[in-house]
């Protein structure tokens, strides 16, 4: 079996696909170089034959004229990485199946966004910054939060970071409410999840965590009308997407409510963070979009996808299928 590997960036192709991972890979069938968009031809007479592909952050986009064109043959593209937007349409109208490591890349976030959780219960995050300045204020600031017994924890979009967020939280003494317009709500409740309104669940809940997907019409959905809500040493954790927020209304929120706490991991524009007006408030506490894969977690998703191209191989029931349909629910 011939499979082909696309990518455009080395740097991001060589942190999925170490050495190792394409040693394992390289049992399953003979691997092609690195192929993209300009050694496309140049590699045409292996594409012919291929029934495989693999391929990682930096895909490239094909037209459907080129996948008949260059790849006559090709039955499936394993994706290890997350969303699959940007390039998949042309294969699955095509009749190529696709399948992405979405499950792989959310398990990083949902560690992340637990451990966010614990320690913003316990008021971690504004104490450890006054416990430099003002002793008596951080622990004071401390006392004052709610600790995880009895908590209440919001989950905004229950896909597969927030359905991992809620099953770890089952292990802590707090109540979990979500809001997500699309789950069933026999699935929250197998979730230990209460579904309530967006509205609720920032008025209710000591800490609120967002998972939504990345989706146009969700730009600025968290607004002045929502932050204002919140309750009294509440915090806001983002590591969805940073154009999902309306900053300046945030940031006039933390202003004037300082006991309020915002966490993100993403922010509008993260390569000048000196430019966003979150970084300027003292309850802001940024880190440079690491919640997802990081060191050797991205190798996670090859293997995820190795094992996916087993069953795909062996007639079994697959995991991580992207249809059509799902593509217009998907981040």
């Amino acid at each position: 079996m011939k499979i082909a590997l696309f990518g455009t960036n080395q740097l991001q192709f060589s942190k999925v696909y170490t050495p190792e991972v394409l040693k394992k890979l390289s049992k399953y069938g003979e691997l092609s170089g690195k192929i993209n968009r300009k050694n496309l031809k140049e590699n045409s007479e292996f594409l012919k034959d291929c029934e495989i592909a693999f391929s990682t952050w930096g895909m490239p986009k094909f037209t459907k004229e080129e996948i008949k064109e260059y790849m006559p043959k090709l039955k499936a593209v394993f994706y290890s990485a997350g969303t699959v937007q940007y390039f998949a349409r042309p294969f699955l109208e095509s009749g190529v199946k696709v399948y992405s490591a979405f499950a792989a890349n959310a398990v990083p976030v949902a560690e992340y966004t637990f451990a966010q959780i614990t320690l913003a219960t316990k008021g971690y995050f504004q104490s450890a910054k006054y416990y430099r300045r003002l002793f008596p204020r951080s622990i004071s600031f401390a006392n004052s939060s709610t600790g995880n017994f009895g908590c209440k924890v919001g989950l905004v979009g229950l896909g597969a970071i927030g359905q991992m967020v809620a099953k770890r939280l089952m292990e802590l003494d707090v109540e979990v409410y979500a809001y997500d317009p699309f789950v069933a709500k026999e699935k929250a409740e197998e979730l230990g999840v209460k579904l309530i309104s967006l509205e609720e669940l920032f008025s209710e809940c000591d800490v609120i965590s967002n998972h939504l997907a990345n989706k146009p019409e969700l730009e600025n959905v968290f607004n002045y009308k929502l932050f204002r809500r919140m309750k009294k040493h509440s915090t806001f954790i983002n590591t969805g997407r940073g154009a999902q927020v309306a900053e300046y209304s945030l940031a006039l929120s933390l202003l004037l409510h300082p006991s309020h706490t915002f966490v993100a991991d993403v922010i509008k524009r993260e390569f000048f963070p000196y430019i966003n007006p979150l970084f300027w408030c003292h309850n802001a506490i940024l880190t440079p979009h690491i919640a997802g894969s990081t060191g050797k977690e991205p190798q996670r998703m090859a293997y995820y996808m190795m094992e996916e191209m087993e069953r795909f191989l062996s007639g079994e029931d697959t995991k991580y299928e992207v249809t059509l349909e799902s593509l217009e629910r998907m981040a």
